[in-house]
């Protein structure tokens, strides 16, 4: 059932066609600078893929904020609280609604940094595919944990507001927070190294493969937001 909401939901697929354009008319901003004023130009289409991804936190903003009206308007016309009358278990309810907002919204994230892909092929081309398809994986693999801490913030905040209003006030406002300690963080000293929109930043601009305390902040945000919410809505009054 969520799924096929989501399917048919016109602010979903407004909202993919609009990251989908961003992507593929701000690729080229990212020849010059890619990861920022130190990160020099771009020189592969690995470059562009790790610049885009890097610069994806205000992109969580908006993504973060339209998944906040979709699964709110959930919550505000009363859909949870039918489905749940209808026999199905919270339990179930929860975890399907949890992974296929999840799913959507990877997905959505995704297409920014693709569609800047497609718009560069042309300049750069792939020299190496299976060197490059490695590194997409490796700088999408990061992105699904700890973009998730950010989608499940708002999932909690949804869960927690049961309001469509609400959840996008407080989820927009959070995550523009978020950002700009991240921005002021990084350059006047402050520790940074606990946000997840940090931690992928330093994920596609280290070579590395294993990112142990990437994975770390990425499973405690997640973990500690995946509980905060279940517990909410297993004590939420539907009615």
């Amino acid at each position: 059932m969520d799924r096929y909401q989501l399917q048919h939901n016109l602010f979903y697929w407004y909202g993919m066609a609009g990251v989908f354009l961003l992507g593929f008319f701000t690729a080229d901003t990212y020849l010059s600078e890619v990861m920022g004023p130190s990160g020099g130009a771009a020189a592969s289409l690995e470059d562009i893929l790790d610049g885009m991804v890097y610069d994806s936190t205000f992109l969580l903003i908006l993504v973060s904020t339209l998944l906040s009206v979709i699964l709110g308007q959930e919550f505000s016309s009363r859909t949870v609280g039918l489905e749940i009358s209808a026999g199905h278990s919270r339990k179930s309810v929860f975890v399907s609604k949890a992974v296929v907002y999840l799913a959507a919204f990877h997905f959505m994230t995704f297409i920014y940094p693709v569609a800047g892909c497609i718009r560069e092929y042309p300049r750069f081309g792939i020299a190496r595919p299976g060197d490059f398809f490695c590194h997409a994986l490796k700088a999408f693999s990061y992105s699904v944990l700890l973009n998730s801490a950010v989608f499940l913030l708002t999932i909690c905040v949804c869960c927690w507001s049961k309001s469509m209003k609400k959840a996008v006030g407080v989820t927009a406002g959070t995550v523009f927070v978020l950002s700009l300690y991240l921005g002021y963080g990084m350059m006047l000293g402050f520790p940074v190294a606990f946000l997840p929109i940090y931690q992928i930043r330093v994920v596609v601009s280290t070579p590395q493969l294993w990112q142990p305390e990437g994975i770390l902040v990425g499973v405690v945000w997640a973990g500690v937001f995946f509980l905060m919410a279940w517990k909410i809505f297993k004590k939420s009054d539907f009615r």
